[in-house]
């Protein structure tokens, strides 16, 4: 089993990351829509959701294909 260890400075990147928030943003508003009166039909839900997936990736490509 592999191991990984987290310091303080991994976990200031990681709530630091736009991606991170990103998502956590696109599923609370997934999630809650019903609460804050939100009637999102699927349209409108694949709508929202395939963009940020599709900058998501594209941004940790970038990530893994720039990293030093």
């Amino acid at each position: 089993m592999v191991r990984m260890e987290t310091n303080g400075e991994d976990r200031k990147h990681w709530l630091l990351s736009r991606k991170f928030w990103l998502a956590v943003v696109t599923a609370a508003t997934m999630i809650f829509s019903d609460s804050f009166g939100l009637e999102l039909d699927p349209e409108t839900v694949v709508a929202i959701i395939l963009p940020v997936v599709a900058y998501i990736l594209g941004e940790a490509y970038v990530d893994a294909t720039h990293k030093e």
